[in-house]
């Protein structure tokens, strides 16, 4: 039997792969041999190699290094994936024999990293001292799409009537509490109604990668619900400290969990402005991909997350 090329297998290596990213992330071929302590020449053989396995260019040459083609960039994501699937693969082979190391990396939004986070991560690190811990913050749009390319093993974040859920398994842990948060002596902050901040300057939470996207969240859904013209956001931030050190500084509005004015850090220069509207319901809920199980490392944190915020938020 005949097989034409482009139904032949490919004999791509995780070798191959792991070359490859490393090349993309160190920018040279000297630098990626350097960290995966391999010949230079080793290294230009097997870039090759894949080259003329999948039939395409890689890689290109810049004054600033090593660039990648479009087939590269698209590779590099796939890569990634292959590569974090395999690690996760050697973590939880080795959970399951008892040995609890590895790696877990797991995403939260601002509301249910101040109400659960010290205290469960206090105690999960105390049981399993070797199992190392990466926190991503992020908007909830963006932890699902972390999720979904595999940067997280799950994450804690909004999901409301507008949230695409649906290859994702979902378990609701408590309602979200926005309120409209200033500085104490905000001069607006005795009004009632969302038309009265209708003028105000605002600070909405931009993700990550879409700097020139304009921001659509809960602040912009409530004032074009309402039938107002969109708020006037000023500034964008992808951290809740830059929000709340201008909301202090300045009299700019957020929209932000209403724990924010009670932390201990910013609690006494914020307050809350008790409008009559309030934002679409949304839940905070655990998240993780429906077809592909936790490793028990990363299934013992979530669990230990999931009961510590419904103990305390029932």
């Amino acid at each position: 039997m005949i097989v034409s090329p482009d139904r032949r297998l490919m004999s791509l290596t995780l070798a191959q792969l792991r070359i490859f990213s490393t090349v993309a992330e160190q920018g040279s071929l000297r630098s990626a041999a350097r960290a995966l302590n391999l010949a230079q020449s080793s290294i230009t053989q097997q870039l090759q190699n894949l080259e003329l396995e999948l039939g395409a260019p890689l890689l290109t040459r810049t004054n600033r290094g090593i660039g990648l083609t479009v087939f590269g960039e698209r590779l590099l994501a796939r890569a990634g994936a292959i590569l974090g699937e395999c690690d996760r693969t050697e973590n939880e082979m080795r959970q399951l024999r008892g040995e609890f190391t590895g790696s877990v990396t797991f995403g939260m939004t601002t509301e249910p990293m101040i109400h659960t986070l010290a205290p469960v991560l206090t105690q999960y690190c105390a049981r399993f001292p070797r199992v190392s811990i990466h926190l991503v913050n992020g908007t909830s749009r963006k932890m699902i799409s972390w999720l979904r390319d595999g940067t997280l093993d799950f994450a804690v974040a909004l999901v409301g009537h507008k949230t695409d859920a649906q290859d994702l398994a979902v378990t609701p842990l408590f309602p979200s509490d926005p309120v409209v948060v200033c500085r104490r002596e905000h001069p607006l902050r005795h009004a009632k109604t969302l038309a009265e901040l209708a003028r105000c300057d605002w600070i909405a939470t931009r993700q990550p990668g879409v700097a020139t996207a304009p921001p659509v969240n809960r602040l912009t859904d409530l004032f074009v619900e309402r039938g107002l013209t969109p708020p006037r956001i000023v500034v964008t931030t992808e951290a809740l400290f830059d929000t709340l050190h201008l909301i202090v500084e300045t009299d700019w509005l957020s929209l932000e969990p209403s724990v924010v004015t009670r932390h201990r850090l910013f609690g006494g220069e914020l307050t809350s402005i008790a409008i009559a509207e309030t934002p679409a319901e949304s839940t905070v809920s655990l998240l993780q991909r429906a077809s592909v199980p936790l490793t028990p490392a990363a299934q013992e944190l979530a669990a230990m997350i999931a009961s510590y915020a419904r103990m305390t938020r029932s």
